[in-house]
C-alpha cells in the first residue's frame, strides 16, 4: 500500500522550498522527488515532469487546505483531490480539521469532532453539494 500522494508539483525546487517550509511550520512532513536533478539540470523538468511534492496520506486533505489557503495560485498545480461520491466535484474538505474550516459553524463542528473522537461521525463534506461522508464507506 502507498503511504504518501503527491500533493502539488513545482517547476523550480526554490517554489517547492517555499511550500515545503510552510507545511512542516504546520507539523506535516514533506517529501520532494527529482529535486536535486532538476536543481542541478533545469531542462530536466521536460523529461521528468517536475518536482513532485508529497506528504502522508493521512495529512494530505491538511495539506492541500493550507497549500489552498497560503498559496491559491498554487491550486492549479495540486494533482490529486478527494472526490465526493454525490456529486462527483473535487470540492472535499476534512470536517474535524480546523485549518480547513471555513467558517463559525465548521470551526465549532471541527472542535466538537475532535473533542468527541469515540462518537461516530463523517470525516468528509464536500464544500459543493454538502454531502458527508468517509473513504472507506
Amino acid at each position: 500500500m502507498n503511504k504518501f500522494r503527491t500533493v502539488a508539483t513545482f517547476s523550480y525546487p526554490a517554489e517547492a522550498a517555499v511550500i515545503k517550509s510552510k507545511l512542516e511550520s504546520e507539523n506535516i512532513e514533506v517529501f520532494l522527488r527529482d529535486e536535486f536533478t532538476i536543481a542541478s539540470d533545469p531542462f530536466a523538468t521536460n523529461a521528468i515532469g517536475s518536482v513532485k511534492m508529497d506528504v502522508y496520506i493521512e495529512d494530505f486533505i491538511k495539506a492541500l487546505a493550507i497549500i489552498e489557503k497560503s498559496s491559491p495560485e498554487l491550486s492549479q498545480r495540486i494533482t490529486d483531490y478527494i472526490i465526493c461520491p454525490n456529486c462527483k466535484k473535487r470540492k472535499v474538505r476534512e470536517q474535524q480539521d480546523i485549518n480547513s474550516a471555513s467558517g463559525f459553524i465548521e470551526v465549532i463542528k471541527a472542535i466538537t469532532y475532535s473533542l468527541l473522537p469515540l462518537r461516530k461521525h463523517k470525516l468528509y463534506k464536500c464544500t459543493n453539494c454538502a454531502f458527508e461522508f468517509d473513504l472507506h464507506e
